[in-house]
Formats: C-alpha cells, structure tokens, sequence
C-alpha cells in the first residue's frame, strides 16, 4: 500500500493542488497562507526614519547597552528622502479567476474522492496558491477612453505606453539578442577617478570616458530599471583610489556585444545600437486594451505601482471570503459537469449528482442505512458501524461487507460524502 501511494506521488503533476482542507472547525484552522502582495514597496504605512528604531521588548530595553558612535560617512540613505508620490486611484475593476492546469487538478481529485467539497474552500484554496488564479483588469464603463497595456511576451500590464515601452527595452532585449564578451585593449590615458554605483558595486568609469554614458544605461536598465534615471544617478559616487582605477582599466578589457538571435551571422553590436534597432520592433511587442488577464506569479511582480496597488486592495477582500473566484469557480464546474447543491447555506460541489431516494423503495439492508442517516446526519462510517452493527471488528473482512451497501449508495447519489468524511441523505425531490 505504501508503496503505491508512493508510486502516486512519483506520478503527480507538479500543477496539482493538494485538497488539504483542514477537517476541523473553521475557527480553528490555520490562518491563511503567504499574502502575494504584502512586498515593503507597496506598504501604504509611514517609513520609518533612519533615527527611528522598531519597537523594544522589556528585556531588549533592560539589556541596552551603550553603543559607539558611528563614523561620518557620505552616503545618499543618510540626505534627506522625499515623500513618496500616493497611489493613482485607477478607473479599473480588479477580479479573479482560475488558473485551468490548477483547476482541473481540483476537478480530478473531486471525481477520484466520490466526496462534496465546499465550494468557498477550493476557492480559497487558489486564492492562497501563488500560481493558482488569473487577475482579471477591466476599464470601468465610465472611463471608456482609459486603456491598459499589455506586454505579449511575459503578460506583464502598465497604466502607460511610456511605462510599457521601458518594460519591454528592460525586460525583453535578452529575448532578441544574445550577450557576450570579447578582450580589448584596456583604455590608455590619465583618470583620476572612476565612478562606482553605490547599490551594486559596479565600475562604471570615469565620468569624461567615452563608455561611461553607456555602461551607465546598461547597468540602470539590467539592474534597476524600477528607478528613474536621475534617482539612480543619486547612487553614483566618485572613487579617487588607485587600485580602483587599475581594476577598472582591466574589467574595460572586456567589451559586451550583442548579437540578433535571428540573425546569428549578422556582425555584433553594442548595446546602444541594439537597443536602437529593438525600439523599432517593441511596439509589436504589446498592445493595448480595456480587460487584460494577467497571470498570479506576473501580477505579483508588476513595476506599475497604481495597478498593483489595486490588484492587492482586492486580493486583501478576496483572500478573505473569495467572492469573484467562486463565481468563477462555480461556471466553471457547471461546465465540467459537476454538480453543486447548498447543505445549510454552504454550497458544495461533487461530481456525483445528489439522488433522493424513499427507504421504503429500497431493500431491507439499504433502507436501515438510510434511515439511519437521515435521522442522524452527520454520522461517519464508523458512527454507523458501531451503532448497526455493534459486535463487528472495524478492521474485519465482516465489516467491510456490511459497509458494502454504502458505496453504492453514494456512486447513485443516494447518499452524500462530504469532504470530512461526514455522510448524510439529500434532501428535495427523487430525480426522474
């Protein structure tokens, strides 16, 4: 048995979604999983000041000790920050759907396990699962002229053309072209100083050199692309030493080409050539309109701030009680042919259409299980084993045969499994 349930696991699509609902109270189960949009850039709090410390416990502040002081030292974190720029209310909706690989993992378990699911517990399930649901952008009916846009090669979406564009040269350039290095000469003359980005360490060159414009774009573009041109040139700082210039002198020996992957044999160029020649086919590249569908792992990593803004105001509601994902989620197993019926005011879906049937219809064996279920809702297989048939072993081969009459019972749809291993009898109208 083991070895087949390993056997099972080896098999798995790695795109399958686990039915691990918790079987208990919902007060007690645990909390949510992983918030996708709760990254420090997107936090609407006041930052806290380079002056300011995180609040102490007792014993934190009661083992203080005196500490020396910190030597001056010039740095851009240490001048005074401006103010972010608050969000742009954007004219969009924001909804959930789906993701279909992890869907129709749901929907196989449910006809593997014969069992009622509660409806708003897959839905949660996906709400949770980091690649398993679609965010749905649309324009509001008010702002009819209001376009997004959407990069076709990654589904990546902006509130602007501009911001597009500088997506799509920062993210996308590697997707034509091929990088690489060959050995120059190392550059001659005097320079008293090379400048150095302060966030990764990189030479960029002296400022008077003919590469440093360049080796400036590349490294902004490559590595933060998120900032403006004028906030990164904030990071730049002069160095003055010897030994960093020499170290200079030798990384200049190494000059970056690009190549067009279409065109293996065409003759190399530097990255402000092919970044010309790319500009000319990047509006091929994305389009716009007034309902995008991005992907959960892209919409958890947009650089358009407004619109991830919006998408995590939304997803803060739905990872609560996932309205939208279960209206999806509800068309979509009408359409796989399942069935949902509401148990109290819980929808449930099982892919076992839901039959009533009269005792009186049926043999002797059956109708005492059915009526014993319908006055006593709620039971487990071992709840009726113990009451129908008190002196048998559970683990018996006489106990499986008395259970026999329930799995046929539950493959006609007489009587309901729900995921927790509860059995009850459906209420309404027998099917004709």
């Amino acid at each position: 048995m083991e070895e087949k349930t390993r056997a099972q696991e080896e098999r798995r699509d790695p795109s399958d979604v686990i039915l691990d609902l918790n079987f208990v109270p919902k007060w007690a189960r645990k909390p949510p999983g992983e918030n996708h949009y709760a990254k420090k850039e997107f936090t609407e709090e006041r930052p806290r000041r380079r002056d300011e410390h995180p609040p102490r416990s007792r014993d934190e502040r009661r083992d203080e000790r005196p500490r020396r002081p910190r030597p001056d030292r010039e740095s851009r974190d240490e001048r005074p920050r401006s103010p972010r720029e608050p969000f742009k209310e954007l004219p969009v909706s924001v909804s959930f759907l789906p993701e279909q690989k992890r869907l129709a993992s749901l929907v196989r378990q449910i006809h593997h396990s014969r069992r009622a699911y509660p409806l708003m517990d897959l839905a949660n399930l996906l709400i949770h699962d980091s690649e398993g649901y679609l965010v749905k952008i649309e324009a509001n009916k008010e702002s009819p002229d209001f376009e997004l846009f959407q990069c076709k090669q990654c589904k990546a979406v902006t509130e602007s053309e501009e911001m597009m564009v500088q997506h799509v040269m920062a993210k996308h350039l590697s997707d034509f072209y091929d990088k690489e290095e060959i050995e120059t000469e190392p550059p001659t003359g005097s320079f008293p100083g090379v400048a150095r980005c302060r966030k990764s360490g990189i030479l960029l060159g002296p400022p008077n050199h003919h590469s440093y414009a360049e080796k400036l774009a590349e490294v902004h573009q490559s590595r933060f692309a998120n900032m403006s041109l004028e906030d990164y040139k904030r990071n730049i700082e002069i160095v003055r030493d010897e030994e960093v210039i020499e170290q200079w002198k030798e990384e200049s020996r190494k000059k970056t080409v690009y190549k067009l992957k279409s065109n293996p044999e065409a003759e190399p160029v530097d990255l402000k050539k092919a970044e010309v020649d790319f500009g000319k086919e990047i509006p091929e590249l994305y389009e716009a309109s007034h309902r995008v569908i991005v992907p959960a792992k892209v919409a958890q990593e947009l650089d358009d701030r407004n619109i991830t803004h919006a998408i995590r105001r939304v997803w803060g509601k739905e990872s609560r009680f996932p309205l939208t994902m279960s209206f999806a989620m509800r068309a979509a197993f009408r359409h796989m042919h399942l069935y949902l019926f509401k148990a109290g005011k819980i929808n449930f879906v099982t892919h076992i259409k839901p039959n009533p049937v009269k005792p009186e219809d049926t043999v002797p064996n059956i109708a005492e299980v059915l009526m014993f279920l319908k006055e006593n809702p709620g039971s487990t297989r071992q709840h009726l084993l113990e009451v129908l048939h008190p002196s048998l072993d559970p683990k018996s081969q006489e106990a499986r045969d008395a259970l026999q009459p329930l799995s046929w019972l539950i493959e006609r749809g007489h009587i309901i499994e729900f995921f927790n291993g509860t059995l009850s009898v459906p209420l309404g109208r027998r099917r004709r």
